[in-house]
């Protein structure tokens, strides 16, 4: 008995000496939030892209936009869509992309009753295709929730936020300076004060910061790189 004792003695001391010089492993997995998504950077070349005039008889029907080639965003929505985290199928495309830079609010109950109207608004967009030539580049993906009042409703849209936009908001400098040699109050139009993205889908319909949702770089989910 005490020989069989003394002998599973031995044994937990040498188990416990061999689990003692054993490193434990440690398994780190990557954050889901981490994950790089790219987009073909040919999105960013928007000169050869057609400038479209959008305006129209009624509320939020007049607007400026920089046009963007849709083939380079699809791939983007696709992805986002069938990505359980982030849409799960949910999300509704327009079929077309653009970031807006004036926006029908601002049109409406802005600039349009200063007399600004939209053509002035056009032509100065068109002169040198200067809007379109705007240079820009891509600060990540972004996506927006809340729930809609009054309906209840609880909607989402997911956008590719946008930094280093210095020409577009060159452009809203010289709205702004038609708006205030037309009379306008400059306290009720600053150029700066402007969010500016690609909407890439949405759930239901598109949501704005009238809805209390602000499409900046505090809306960023995942890092995006154009290459």
């Amino acid at each position: 008995m005490r020989i069989a004792a003394s002998f599973i003695a031995t044994l937990a001391l040498v188990a416990t000496s061999v689990m003692a010089a054993t490193p434990h492993k440690k398994h780190h997995s990557k954050p889901h939030h981490d994950d790089v998504i790219v987009i073909n950077k040919k999105v960013l070349d928007t000169e050869k892209v057609p400038y479209v005039n959008n305006t129209g008889n009624g509320t939020y029907l007049n607007w400026v936009g920089l046009n963007i080639d849709f083939k380079y965003v699809k791939p983007i929505f696709d992805l986002v869509n069938s990505t359980q985290s982030i849409a799960n199928g949910t999300l509704i495309s327009r079929g077309e992309s653009h970031i807006t830079v004036i926006l029908p609010p601002e049109y409406d109950n802005i600039l349009h009753p200063a007399g600004v109207n939209i053509d002035e608004l056009n032509v100065l967009a068109l002169k040198n295709n200067r809007l379109q030539r705007s240079k820009f580049e891509i600060e990540c993906l972004g996506r927006v929730q809340v729930v809609s009042q009054p309906d209840g409703v609880y909607q989402q849209a997911v956008q590719i936020i946008i930094k280093n936009f210095d020409d577009i908001v060159a452009y809203r400098q010289e709205v702004f300076e038609l708006f205030v040699k037309k009379g306008g109050n400059p306290a009720l139009f600053d150029p700066a004060n402007f969010t500016p993205h690609i909407t890439v889908g949405f759930r239901h319909r598109d949501i704005f910061v009238e809805d209390g949702v602000f499409k900046g770089k505090n809306a960023c989910i995942r890092k995006m790189i154009a290459k």
